[in-house]
């Protein structure tokens, strides 16, 4: 009798256990608070009935290599953005330019979520063929982003510049362009001047010119006490997806009807 309870200790011990466990709450699995700013079409819906934004829809798939339980989005005022990225408020912003102000309060991954090239609208009617520097610009009122990237070909203090802000800015300066309160639009971000010239069927009244600089590399941005949980497996999915398909080539494949 005696080593029969002896060796049904054990299991009753274990069994202990698993209803002691039961008894407990449930933990809480906290979502990744992800945070981003208008910037159509990366951050709005596509051309297409159906289509989520592409960046969204992009990082989802680098989510679930993250083995992330649960992404929320929300959408902010860039300001507002990066003031809740520094106050930990936010894990992580979707898609930011780098700079060194922004360096020394947030925490970059090694590689971009993509690269894109600053762009100058300007009317059909304008001579201006090609950007190959300041003199072209030194006649041009050109509107810009407030807040966002501005190229170093823009520090030029003798350029007449009138800022933007708050969402929808790629409209407003396409808008600005159209009734003749600006010359040009500059905006850092190819993609999405062209997309939204595309979609307002602009392309006979507005054509873009690039300008003479390097590609502007996109990341997406953590808070310093949220890197230390997500910044290496964010940077070890993002390339197993990257391997598969680049963000240019998925957002590619959402402009075809």
């Amino acid at each position: 009798m005696g080593e029969c309870k002896s060796r049904s200790w054990p299991w009753l011990a274990a069994l202990g256990v698993i209803v002691a466990c039961a008894g407990l709450p449930a933990v809480a699995v906290e979502p990744l608070r992800v945070g981003y700013f208008d910037l159509p079409p990366h951050t709005s819906a596509g051309l297409y009935a159906g289509q989520d934004a592409a960046a969204k829809d992009y990082f989802l798939r680098v989510a679930e290599r993250m083995d992330v339980a649960e992404v929320q989005f929300t959408q902010y005022p860039l300001p507002r953005l990066l003031l809740m990225l520094e106050q930990g408020r936010l894990d992580m912003a979707l898609i930011l330019a780098k700079s060194p102000e922004r360096e020394a309060k947030f925490v970059y991954p090694r590689m971009p979520l993509f690269s894109t090239a600053s762009v100058l609208a300007v009317p059909r009617t304008n001579p201006l063929q090609a950007v190959q520097g300041r003199e072209n610009l030194a006649s041009l009122n050109i509107g810009v982003w407030q807040g966002g990237y501005h190229s170093a070909l823009l520090g030029d203090p003798n350029l007449r510049l009138t800022t933007l802000s708050g969402d929808h800015v790629v409209n407003k300066g396409l808008g600005m362009v159209l009734a003749g309160r600006v010359d040009g639009f500059y905006f850092p971000d190819a993609y999405a001047l062209r997309f939204e010239v595309l979609k307002q069927h602009l392309q006979s009244e507005i054509k873009i010119l690039p300008m003479p600089e390097p590609a502007l590399a996109l990341y997406s941005v953590f808070a310093r006490p949220a890197a230390a949980t997500y910044l290496a497996r964010y940077e070890q999915a993002l390339r197993e997806v990257q391997a598969e398909i680049s963000y240019e080539q998925f957002f590619t494949t959402r402009l075809a009807p």
